[in-house]
């Protein structure tokens, strides 16, 4: 999914949809290629990053004229996703989609919850899960599903690190890398995780 702030624009998706695993011992990559394909265009990849604020969220930097090439629609993310209690929820990979409220957690002021008590599938097995991407009812991103019940807002593309793609990556020390990103999955409040 590709969404923009006006400036910059990524394509958006949860660490699990990717080759990357966040652990602790991380897997020292010798090289790292890859495309975003739609259709029949492809698209390389020339880096990849992990969002500050929860770096299970991929980012993967896009110019506007590759954005263009893939042909998707680009979302915007919300200036106040806060002001939307109901939303819409797209499954990332199993293509159902529904209505629902998230509501206010004091306590992960970074995230919504989920009201379960208002789920309406409208296409599909409705099962919302990590990396379900999160909709204003006017097509505004307002976040990705950190895991079932809570959606991590996404107000920038601020990132934690960031790999280079090429067939060389070992100087990028991707094994401490990742082990020190999961650290910080891991210090998250157990709800989160």
């Amino acid at each position: 999914m590709l969404a923009t702030d006006g400036t910059n624009i990524v394509a958006l998706c949860h660490v699990q949809d990717t080759p990357l695993t966040l652990w602790n011992p991380g897997v020292e990559w010798e090289g790292l290629t890859g495309a975003l394909a739609r259709n029949a265009t492809q698209v390389p990849i020339r880096s990849l990053s992990f969002h500050l604020q929860d770096p299970r969220v991929a980012l993967i930097p896009l110019t506007q004229a590759e954005a263009r090439q893939l042909g998707s629609k680009t979302y915007h993310i919300s200036a106040d996703p806060f002001k939307f209690q109901d939303a819409v929820l797209v499954g990332a990979s199993e293509g159902y989609y529904g209505e629902c409220k998230f509501e206010i957690d004091l306590s992960t002021p970074d995230y919504v919850k989920l009201d379960r008590n208002f789920l309406k599938g409208l296409f599909g097995k409705f099962n919302p899960s990590r990396g379900d991407l999160v909709f204003s009812k006017t097509g505004e991103l307002l976040g990705i599903m950190a895991n079932n019940t809570y959606c991590m807002m996404i107000r920038n593309f601020d990132s934690a690190a960031a790999f280079q793609f090429g067939p060389d990556v070992r100087g990028q020390h991707t094994a401490d890398t990742l082990a020190l990103l999961y650290a910080r999955v891991a210090e998250l409040p157990l709800k989160l995780q």
